[in-house]
């Protein structure tokens, strides 16, 4: 595994097989590490901007990944979202608002949005975000606001959530996130058992 960051303290490195220092968010150079190393897929957990580059190099190397770069063009852009939620009528509330606010961690499988954490409203809300993305496979952290005209997005990123996020999916329901996203980017085979698990009794 090669692991890339600008940062040399950056905490990822420890896990890798390989690093280098190299921003996330700069695609060219990124591009031609891929093609050098012959990875056998990209996957960037990072933050959504880098969701696009990785998508892009994905599909230049005929690599597998669960998002196309149309979709993560637009699954990565905040202004696209809002523009597209608008068209469909979604409602969508502004980045800084009031109220509480609910994310919804999620893993698309063929076409089939499973939400692993969010009450029933709000989950049924981060699955019709999704499908009007465009999101059919991978995962998603959506944030949602509780408004007295019901709950509203603020945005949806197609990627996992926090790290915490995560955690807190696979204690409630024993699905391990980084494992399935990793999957994913590297084309392998996802059961549907995986996304169903549920935590067993200490």
């Amino acid at each position: 595994m090669v692991a890339v960051d600008r940062d040399s303290a950056a905490p990822g490195f420890r896990l890798a097989d390989r690093r280098a220092l190299i921003s996330f968010e700069d695609e060219p150079s990124l591009h031609r590490l891929a093609e050098a190393e012959h990875i056998d897929g990209v996957i960037s957990p990072a933050n959504d901007w880098s969701v696009g580059i990785a998508a892009r190099i994905a599909h230049r190397l005929a690599l597998p990944h669960p998002l196309d770069p149309k979709t993560a063009a637009l699954a990565s852009s905040w202004l696209k979202q809002r523009e597209r939620f608008e068209e469909a009528g979604v409602p969508n509330d502004a980045w800084l608002g009031d109220g509480p606010e609910v994310t919804v961690q999620a893993f698309s499988l063929a076409g089939e949005f499973h939400a692993l954490s969010g009450p029933a409203g709000v989950a049924a809300l981060a699955e019709r975000a999704a499908s009007v993305l465009g999101i059919r496979e991978g995962p998603t952290s959506t944030r949602t606001r509780i408004t007295p005209r019901g709950p509203q997005v603020i945005e949806l990123a197609a990627r996992l959530g926090s790290p915490a996020e995560v955690e807190l999916a696979r204690a409630a329901t024993g699905v391990d996130l980084n494992d399935l996203a990793l999957k994913g980017a590297l084309g392998e085979p996802i059961a549907l058992d995986e996304l169903l698990r549920r935590p067993q009794a200490a």
